[in-house]
């Protein structure tokens, strides 16, 4: 099978290269600047609908992060761009668990079943599952967020929106850049490209980079090592330009990431079962009493062809050929005490194969369009193993065992041995193979004078196949299954969207958007029970999203603004919940058990004050709720119907400063500052507050992040080809809880933002 697979890729890899020899497409449209030469700004240019354009003239809501302002907020992560986006949040604590989410849906799951809600793209290649996502912002030209369902322009479904991360391209030009920066905490970044030509038609980029932190969350266990919290990568980029051929451009590109890292994980604040609080050492913020730190260490790579091929009558072919492999290990430990009771070493690895054809018609006619095709493979291993440590709980009474394994709903041991009970080594591995095709369309009409309408269609058709192993034999009082499971499903779906242009002026677009989306069903796949068995599979989920915006700017360009107003209607809305399976019992499950809504508003707003002064505002005002979801919430209390989703917040906001001022020879300082606000999130579908240690009878604070603020500053000097800077990430030094969550055995844990961070770097180009 997977021999047939290879030969597969083989023979698609060849098929785009032999194709674009002959056509191949240039969507990459120049843009007329002339107009604007001797204005302040240049127009913001994207190409979110796979042509470069005004960002106003987009019918969807879109933001786009440039490279300056990526340097100026400091952000060195993907995740770290949160700040500047309403209504996009990014949980990137752990790879482990890296979630996105748009306008409060996201997908959280260690699941490898379980694809994301936000497709998130490399130079417009899929990046798959949670692992890769948290990229590394390395010679970023810019990144173009893009909010509601889009289907009808990018191959892969996706329910709630999009992230594209665009590269720097290779030219003509031989140039480089090279970067140090240094802070407390032992902070060292260092990164770089050369760009050099060799010949007037091939051109290569070589960009790289290592970033190095200490943790921030202090483990105090005696004798314990490190810290969590820490940042150890290094990556690195090569890209080659080809023009030899007519009409026919080639980029070679090759990308890698590697980390090992201790991530945000064991700040437990109960012991591991939820019975009683943790030692009075570890109670404090932003530490830890454990014997085992977790580990996360993480391969990414990447290997892409892009051909494009102009026509002589304006219209293009692009074949985008990608081959990206992912391997994760985390190891963690479940028990999060300073006890060796048991440990968690999962190994998940992604094996992505993609490739996409897109046609582009020529932009000088009423009708334009762009027709795709594309195909996507992904194999997909892991192997969850449990491994029982060297000690045993000691047992207080027989009051506080059946309390304990009433955690796990069960109703008595009485003439059961406690060894029996006693979990031990258990293992859980298998594959997932998923296979899909699409078929993708998007047109657009100028109606009448000012009027433009498009049309966007998908159709798609996918196949799951799963090989999942159960050896539960010895895992004692969880009963985990022993079997063997093989199953396949096969979807498909249709997938229209409209959208309504009208140019009120020259600067000035007025939009109207219905687009559907879905998101792949799969398996419940980890450490399952034998009553899990006949629930293993869920089905996929739907979105329907309507918005109308008004985008546009003045006419100096010093003043530019879009608004837009939102809903979206998710159905068969995939989450975890309890499942009555019977005789009083329940099990926890992904199903298609909720409906969900979301609806608000999204506002930036950029003005010129001065020729050196700027001002910007951006700010995300949304509801999302469950609807109906009647067993999603605890056993105590399951219908959640009408309560917030998980980690959606009611409010985000940002206040953006830049001020520049010439001085000396052909000096300018600088500086910028951005003030970010998070309103109140959940993190359980039963939007508690408080959780009371069965035990002990403890009341602490559980399931509620009240809200937070940022502030984020640089200042510095800068000449024709160097500069110099400060710059500080949470400068009031704010104490914010951002995590909890309720671990399998049942204890409590949490983790707090990032502290105050600080240091200088230094940047030359040439």
């Amino acid at each position: 099978m997977r021999h047939a697979k290879l030969q597969l890729k083989r023979s698609l890899l060849s098929l785009a290269i032999a194709s674009v020899t002959q056509v191949a497409i240039a969507n990459e449209a120049s843009s007329d600047t002339t107009a604007q030469e001797d204005k302040k700004i240049e127009v913001i240019m994207v190409s979110a609908q796979k042509r470069v354009q005004r960002i106003i003239d987009v019918p969807t809501s879109i933001v786009s992060v440039d490279e300056k302002t990526i340097s100026n907020s400091s952000s060195q992560q993907l995740g770290d761009i949160q700040d500047l986006v309403p209504n996009l949040t990014i949980d990137d604590s752990n790879s482990f668990n890296n979630s996105v989410s748009i306008r409060g849906v996201g997908a959280s799951s260690r699941n490898i079943s379980f694809d994301t809600r936000v497709g998130v793209y490399l130079d417009g290649v899929y990046l798959g599952q949670s692992p890769g996502l948290n990229q590394d912002l390395m010679d970023i030209e810019r990144i173009e967020v893009l909010r509601g369902p889009q289907g009808s322009l990018f191959g892969k479904n996706t329910v709630a929106g999009a992230i594209n991360i665009l590269t720097k391209k290779p030219s003509d030009e031989l140039e480089g850049k090279v970067k140090a920066r240094i802070g407390n905490y032992n902070s060292r970044q260092f990164s770089g490209y050369i760009n050099f030509p060799i010949n007037d038609d091939v051109a290569l980029k070589v960009s790289g980079g290592s970033t190095k932190r200490d943790g921030f969350v202090k483990n105090v266990y005696p004798g314990a090592e490190g810290d969590l919290g820490d940042r150890n990568s290094k990556n690195y980029r090569a890209q080659l330009y080809v023009s030899s051929f007519e009409n026919l451009e080639l980029t070679f590109s090759v990308d890698s990431l590697t980390a090992n890292e201790a991530p945000l994980s064991n700040e437990q604040i109960t012991d591991f079962i939820g019975a009683t609080l943790v030692e009075p050492q570890a109670q404090a913020k932003r530490v830890t009493y454990t014997d085992f730190l977790a580990k996360e260490e993480r391969d990414v790579s990447g290997l892409s062809v892009e051909a494009i091929y102009d026509f002589d009558d304006g219209s293009s072919f692009k074949s985008i050929t990608a081959q990206r492999d992912t391997k994760l290990d985390f190891n963690v430990d479940l028990d999060n005490t300073s006890i060796d009771f048991y440990t968690l070493p999962y190994v998940d690895e992604y094996d992505q194969f993609t490739q996409e054809f897109q046609y582009t018609s020529n932009t000088n006619s009423k009708i334009e369009y762009i027709v795709g095709l594309y195909y996507y493979q992904q194999d997909s291993f892991s192997d969850r193993s449990g491994i029982a440590g060297s000690q045993v709980i000691p047992i207080i009474d027989q009051t506080f065992l059946a309390s304990t394994l009433a955690q796990f709903g069960l109703d008595t041991f009485e003439g059961t041995p406690f060894e029996s009970l006693y979990p031990g080594s258990v293992n859980h591995i298998g594959t997932i193979d998923t296979q899909s095709y699409a078929l993708f369309t998007n047109i657009t009409y100028d109606i009448a004078q000012d009027w433009e309408i498009g049309l966007g269609l998908r159709w798609g058709e996918e196949t799951k196949k799963v090989d999942w192993t159960s050896n539960g034999s010895t895992s004692g009082m969880f009963n985990f299954a022993q079997s063997h499971y093989v199953d396949e499903l096969d979807e498909s779906d249709f997938l229209p969207s409209l959208s309504v242009n009208y140019d009120v002026n020259s600067n000035t677009v007025a939009y109207f958007r219905y687009a559907t989306g879905s998101k792949s069903g799969g398996f419940n796949l980890d450490f399952i029970t034998d009553e899990q068995l006949d629930y293993l599979t869920f089905d996929k989920e739907s979105s329907t999203n309507f918005e109308i915006g008004l985008k546009g700017y003045n006419d100096d360009y010093t003043f530019r603004y879009s608004v837009t107003l939102f809903t979206t209607d998710f159905e068969d809305y995939q989450q975890t919940q309890f499942v009555d399976i019977g005789d009083s019992r329940t099990i926890i499950a992904i199903s298609n058990a909720a409906e969900v809504t979301t609806s608000g508003i999204e506002t930036e707003l950029s003005y010129d004050v001065t020729d050196n002064f700027t001002l910007g505002f951006s700010a995300g005002l949304l509801k999302a709720e469950f609807d109906k979801f009647e067993q999603g919430g605890s056993v105590d209390d399951p219908d959640v119907s009408g309560k917030r989703l998980p980690y959606s917040t009611e409010i985000q906001a940002a206040l953006t400063l830049d001020y520049t001022q010439e001085f000396g020879n052909d000096l300018v300082w600088f500086i910028h500052s951005n003030v970010s606000y998070t309103g109140d999130m959940y993190t359980t579908p039963n939007n508690i507050k408080t959780y009371t240690t069965f035990v002990s009878n403890d009341t602490l604070d559980f399931g509620y992040l009240p809200s937070r603020t940022s502030v984020n500053a640089r200042i510095g000097i800068e000449a024709e080809n160097w500069n110099a800077a400060l710059w500080i990430r949470n400068a009031l030094d704010s104490d914010d809880l951002v995590y909890t969550n309720r671990q399998f055995f049942g204890g409590i844990d949490q983790a707090w933002n990032a502290p105050q961070t600080f240091g200088a770097e230094v940047t030359y180009s040439f």
